[in-house]
């Protein structure tokens, strides 16, 4: 059974997701080889950037699975920049080191 959207996030699609607080998107999608695998995206919006996690799952569903663990890591590393009083954007670059980082394959 699939866990619950992250607290702080919200579905906006069928494969994407929203911060709450500030610009940035979770998303997954197949991969470019269309070999019925998946991959997870982290989309910062207002920098128009993005960046893969490097770890490509075998399912929808596992890709449903891996995104949610990288929503609670973005939030966790985006949470302990600005406590650390780090600005906005560099806060945001971060968390989603920080998600890409722990979520790697």
């Amino acid at each position: 059974m699939s866990r619950a959207v992250p607290e702080g996030w919200l579905k906006t699609g069928r494969r994407e997701y929203e911060n709450r607080t500030v610009e940035v998107e979770v998303k997954f999608q197949p991969t470019p080889e269309q070999d019925g695998t998946f991959e997870v995206w982290v989309v910062d919006e207002e920098a128009d950037e993005s960046a893969a996690v490097e770890n490509v799952q075998p399912t929808e569903a596992d890709a449903r699975e891996l995104a949610k663990d990288v929503m609670v890591s973005f939030t966790a590393g985006y949470e302990a920049a600005v406590d650390d009083g780090v600005d906005g954007d560099a806060a945001i670059r971060r968390g989603i080191e920080r998600a890409l980082d722990e979520n790697r394959a």
